[in-house]
């Protein structure tokens, strides 16, 4: 048995993730083309990113009832690890800033005791937000409260948001990562989930059993032509051949393992390469002050954590010396320390591992590839095309 809804109020309507008491099924947000606000254009071309880290200053709103009731800090860094985790093979990566909007010190983390805590969704929305709420074109702003009514554990609404405040709402019994966290979401993807949402993605069952071949897919369903359109969601972990939409050949399985969709987290392992150049496009677009240069340093990414952030402080987003060049079919990279690197494909499916400064491009298809490189235990992403 599984449960969502689209709740209209206040002439919107809202996303939820919803989980009724005794089930064990996982539950995500119905968010509808009708709920997302997506300004930007329209037009996904094809890009080449090399290096292409794009970096997501992320502020958690503890509220609560009461001081006894706060959300420990060391479930939020394990939250932003979890979301780099999953994050990496986009080239995305979080970060809590050091300073706020009026560059004052922070860990990221801002506490407020108000009622608010126990969350009715239907009408609170914006009393939420306006009880604290950092400019959205500078910080992805998530807010975390004690309940929500209906069994509800979060929604989001899209960047840029022409009818609403961007971000995310959770429940505090999700956030993090296995530790206190109570399975089936203990991973921290209702995070992942939540946030490929605020950057512009769908459901793979939007709209059910359409888009069904080269001509429609991306303009119908979740308009992305790599998540094979399937007719409902899909809870548990269901096997990876599991077929509800016959679609134009090839028929393909449903994307039951996507992070878009409501499985388990322990299940849902993996955004595709569209939803990918989907996602990085919006940003580009819709979020360009949000991941500019300038506002890095503005919220002092590369500078060390205030003595008062012990429980976030080994969140370190300095990076290490590094160089990478090209010589002929050959990619060198150049730091001080030893350097690991794990070579994923454009599906994030790791095909290569090693210890060392060089792999060769001879071997590899024709494609995209994500690096992850690790120097001084520091993971560092790019990307690149082999032609």
């Amino acid at each position: 048995m599984s449960w969502r809804s689209i709740v209209r109020g206040a002439g919107r309507v809202f996303a939820l993730i919803g989980l009724l008491e005794f089930l064990s099924a996982q539950v995500r947000c119905p968010t509808t083309k009708e709920f997302s606000h997506i300004g930007m254009d329209r037009a996904f071309p094809s890009a080449r990113f090399i290096p292409d880290t794009l970096w997501v200053p992320v502020v958690f709103h503890l509220i609560a009832q009461d001081s006894g009731g706060w959300l420990e800090e060391r479930r939020i860094a394990a939250q932003v690890r979890a979301l780099n985790r999953d994050f990496a093979a986009a080239g995305i990566q979080f970060y809590l800033p050091r300073y706020g909007p009026q560059g004052q010190p922070t860990c990221g983390v801002t506490r407020h005791l108000s009622p608010l805590a126990v969350h009715d969704w239907t009408f609170q929305e914006d009393t939420l937000k306006s009880l604290v709420c950092w400019p959205p074109d500078s910080f992805l702003n998530i807010w975390v409260v004690d309940e929500m009514v209906l069994s509800t554990i979060g929604y989001a609404r899209v960047l840029g948001d022409s009818e609403g405040t961007p971000g995310v709402v959770l429940i505090k019994s999700v956030v993090g990562d296995k530790v206190g966290v109570q399975p089936p979401f203990d991973w921290g993807r209702t995070a992942v989930h939540e946030i490929g949402h605020v950057f512009s993605l769908y459901h793979p069952f939007e709209g059910g059993c359409v888009g069904m071949n080269a001509q429609t897919c991306a303009i119908e369903g979740d308009e992305i032509c790599d998540t094979p359109p399937q007719s409902q969601p899909h809870y548990g972990c269901p096997p990876l051949t599991t077929n509800t939409c016959h679609e134009a050949p090839p028929d393909l399985f449903d994307p039951v393992d996507n992070f878009m969709g409501y499985v388990d987290d322990e299940c849902m392992t993996r955004f595709t390469s569209l939803q990918i150049q989907r996602m990085r496009e919006f940003l580009f677009q819709v979020g360009a002050v949000l991941i500019s240069e300038e506002n890095q340093q503005a919220r002092g990414r590369n500078e060390p954590f205030l003595s008062g952030c012990a429980a976030v402080a080994s969140l370190s987003y300095s990076l290490p010396s590094f160089h990478i060049r090209q010589a002929g079919h050959s990619i060198f990279m150049e730091a001080e320390e030893s350097i690991s690197l794990i070579l994923l494909d454009a599906m994030g499916r790791m095909i290569l591992k090693k210890e060392g400064n060089q792999f060769f491009l001879s071997n590899l298809p024709v494609g995209l590839y994500i690096a992850v490189v690790e120097v001084r235990g520091k993971p560092l992403f790019f990307r690149f095309f082999v032609i």
